[in-house]
């Protein structure tokens, strides 16, 4: 058990450090690339990568693709047409810090979600839990603190808000599939099946992109997004809900907004405002109120 907490501590910590990486790279990506031309462009990088690996590794995904064709193409919706399109889209409005304290709800989303399906009833502490995460978001939308906030940062948010959803549902429905097949074969169907989805409005967005406007930071943020955020972090994600359930593996990533602050404000001068310092104390204080 103590190795199987370790393998799981440090398969968490490398997720939560990539996961920095994608607030703040995604966001140099964003900024100078379109929304949709992003998106295509990272899933097809992802799911070259992921291809090459199943070769690699003699996996075989057509049976199981032919098998649970609607399983999969539902992850592929939620974890990958619907995530990314409002992650992405979001990101471009609001701060990296914003996003990353956002997506530290995911494991009060999940218990929302098996609250919904019946899965699981709330005590009271977890409902105190999930009323003292959600008014931390409150919070975190109550003002632009003195106008040091992007001009449609509210807009950024509830983007991101939209994706936490997604992605707490893929979470969730994702568990048994890794149970099921492994981490990588199951990953790799979720983004496989999720690219063909995001084909069509990645096409849409293509024309829009001027590559040659497009700055050496961005193309580093896109093949980032390609490669580590949806290759090595999905399948260091997967890996550790192999190993515990779906709201303990989201509430190991509770550092990811404190970092992301921090960093951005190092490297970008991005503000720590008053507002995001209370939300982000209300939002991680619910989250591991829900999880005691």
């Amino acid at each position: 058990m103590g190795n199987r907490n370790l393998r799981f501590a440090v398969v968490m910590g490398l997720h939560t450090l990539i996961s920095v990486g994608t607030f703040l790279l995604g966001k140099a990506a964003v900024d100078a690339i379109p929304t949709l031309a992003l998106g295509l462009l990272r899933f097809l990088i992802a799911g070259a990568g992921f291809l090459v690996l199943a070769r690699i590794r003699g996996l075989a995904l057509w049976p199981v693709a032919k098998a649970e064709w609607r399983t999969y193409l539902l992850a592929g919706f939620l974890g990958v047409a619907v995530n990314q399109l409002a992650f992405l889209g979001g990101l471009a409005y609001t701060l990296p810090s914003h996003a990353a304290l956002l997506y530290a709800l995911t494991p009060t989303v999940v218990l929302l979600l098996a609250w919904v399906r019946g899965q699981e009833r709330p005590g009271p502490r977890k409902l105190m839990g999930l009323a003292l995460a959600f008014s931390g978001v409150l919070v975190l939308f109550s003002g632009k603190a003195g106008g040091t906030l992007p001009p449609r940062w509210i807009l950024g948010d509830l983007l991101v808000l939209v994706a936490v959803v997604a992605w707490a549902g893929y979470t969730v429905m994702s568990r048994p599939l890794v149970q099921k097949h492994g981490a990588q074969r199951a990953t790799t169907l979720s983004i496989l099946f999720g690219l063909a989805l995001f084909i069509p409005m990645g096409l849409v967005g293509l024309p829009k992109l001027a590559m040659a406007t497009v700055p050496p930071l961005a193309w580093i943020g896109l093949v980032y997004l390609g490669l580590m955020t949806s290759v090595v972090s999905y399948l260091l994600w997967f890996h550790a809900l192999a190993m515990k359930e779906p709201s303990r593996v989201a509430i190991a990533t509770n550092g990811q907004p404190v970092a992301t602050a921090v960093l951005a404000w190092l490297f970008y001068g991005q503000p720590i405002t008053p507002a995001f310092a209370v939300g982000a104390v209300l939002v991680l204080g619910g989250v591991l109120l829900t999880q005691l």
